[in-house]
């Protein structure tokens, strides 16, 4: 055998065990195919199926607390969000945020940050229950409408105002029917609807039709030129 020969038989005998030392080395790293069995394979991931069940299950569980907001803010929900929720849960309130805000600029709405805000974590509390300050939920109408018993108030008075139009001994039985119906009235829900800005123009001009229909007409044109003066 010439050396040329022999120096060949040498490699690839190198070569070959080169190979079965490095299959054997691969065999002892974690996680590989030739190490692990059909049946471990198979039993690790149905612990892993388990397991993010179980980690689904408790975020879905979970309260996200957003008590630490200092007002009913986007930037200040969107701080305590990042901190409180996971990415899933914040990607989430982003694109129900996203969706309302549109909606409130397409109708276009006075404030559609706030509008967007609270109807969007409407919405999320739905699928994550959330924590807020109920003060901060409060201040934040006071804001748009003003002290809760003032504005209870004034609403009460346009009610009695309103039913003048009926005879007197159908007042109180009115009331009372009046006052039953304001009093189951569903306010989760109320909060959830929304009309655009442009529609209290209407609602104005209806009710002022409503309480001035059927009186003398010098009246109405009375009242009217007094109303229009003191807008």
């Amino acid at each position: 055998m010439t050396n040329t020969d022999t120096l060949l038989k040498l490699a690839g005998s190198f070569e070959t065990n080169c190979f079965e030392d490095l299959e054997k080395f691969a065999g002892k790293l974690p996680g590989s195919k030739s190490r692990v069995s059909k049946k471990d394979s198979l039993d690790y991931s149905g612990r892993q199926e388990e397991h993010d069940a179980d980690a689904k299950e408790a975020e879905e569980d979970s309260v996200i607390d957003l008590t630490g907001a200092l007002d009913f803010s986007y930037s200040a929900i969107m701080r305590e969000m990042r901190q409180e929720a996971s990415k899933e849960q914040v990607r989430y309130f982003l694109t129900l945020f996203k969706k309302e805000f549109d909606k409130a600029v397409k109708e276009k709405f006075q404030k559609p940050e706030k509008v967007a805000l609270q109807n969007s974590l409407v919405k999320f509390n739905k699928k994550h229950k959330i924590k807020c300050k109920k003060k901060l939920i409060k201040n934040a109408a006071i804001a748009e409408l003003g002290e809760p018993a003032l504005v209870g108030k004034y609403l009460a008075d346009i009610v009695k105002f309103t039913l003048n139009k009926l005879p007197i001994e159908a007042r109180a039985p009115a009331i009372e029917k009046l006052r039953e119906k304001f009093y189951s009235f569903n306010a989760d829900e109320m909060s959830q609807k929304t009309l655009p800005p442009t529609a209290a123009i209407g609602q104005s001009i209806t009710f002022v039709k409503h309480v001035l229909i059927n009186q003398n007409p010098l009246y109405i044109r009375e009242v009217l030129n007094n109303l229009a003066s003191n807008l």
